[in-house]
Parts: structure tokens; sequence; C-alpha cells
């Protein structure tokens, strides 16, 4: 079925996975960023976007995110070394970002958590393999960090990151 007036994505086109999840980042971002908003949907999006963009900066020879927070992982010594996979698969449950997708025979139809911290961190990992694959911001990701730093505990923020060793600080 095809709509009578021909509209930005009528039709079949080829994208670059890096326009797919460009997308998916900044409607998230804007979803984040207008109070009232679908977070639920901001956690899917972020998380959709960072799988695609996690993978792009691998393929492109470069440390993803989770691959800087094992390293941090094992600087700090916080226990045994994880795997990439483990540590992906830990990341997507605490966010809820599959429990939000999906929904298993026999599990419980309830989910319990705070969905507007899961988004922003969501949003933030997404982020960060963003920059590291292109080296740039988009305006609505600007945006959102400014958010942040209005919005959260700069000060605690810094003071963690100053207390940290500086070979973390080099990684």
């Amino acid at each position: 079925m095809k709509p009578k007036i021909k509209r930005m994505f009528s039709g079949i086109r080829r994208y670059h996975k890096v326009t797919v999840a460009t997308g998916q980042l900044e409607t998230t971002i804007r979803l984040f960023l207008t109070d009232g908003c679908d977070m639920f949907s901001a956690v899917t999006l972020a998380g959709a976007a960072g799988g695609i963009l996690s993978q792009l900066v691998l393929d492109a020879g470069k440390r993803p995110f989770v691959d800087y927070s094992i390293k941090l992982y094992d600087l700090l010594k916080l226990g045994p070394t994880v795997t990439r996979s483990a540590l992906m698969t830990h990341i997507n449950k605490i966010l809820f970002i599959n429990a939000l997708k999906h929904h298993d025979p026999g599990r419980d139809e309830f989910v319990e958590f705070d969905v507007e911290e899961a988004a922003l961190a969501a949003i933030l990992k997404a982020v960060t393999d963003y920059k590291t694959l292109t080296g740039t911001e988009t305006k609505a990701m600007k945006a959102f960090l400014t958010w942040c730093y209005l919005n959260l505990e700069s000060t605690e923020i810094m003071d963690n990151y100053n207390k940290l060793p500086e070979k973390a600080k080099k990684l």
C-alpha cells in the first residue's frame, strides 16, 4: 500500500547504518528532552542506536564504549575480566532495553525501574559511540549534553572523575 503523497522516506532507498542510528538517536534525544514524552520509546530507540553504533565503531577499528568500560573495570580491579558480550548483555539488562522490547512467556507483565535514568544512560552510551565513530556531535547531541551539564550533579561527577587514578583518565 502506497500513500498518495510522496514523503521524505517514501519508496525503497539504500540507507547507511550510521544514518539509521543517527535518526534513532536524535529522535530519542528529542523524546528525552521533552517533558512528558514517552521515555519507554526513548530507552528502546537509544538501545537500538547504541547497538548499531557499537558495531560500527568496532568495524572502524576503534574502541566502543563497552570496551572502554571493560578496560576501566580491569584497571580499577573491580573483579574478574568480563567479555564484551557479557557486559553488553548486562548493560541491556540493567537499562531494561530488552525487557521493553520483548515479553517472554511466563515472565512478569510488569517492569519496575527508573525509566528516565535508563533512557539517560542508554543515550549517553550511544552518544559516546557516535562521537568515537564520527568525531563529531549533532546539534541534538550538543543540546542533550548541555541538558546533562545543567541538570545532573556536575560537581559530583567531576569530583568522582578527579578521584580516579591518572591511568584511568588516559584510557
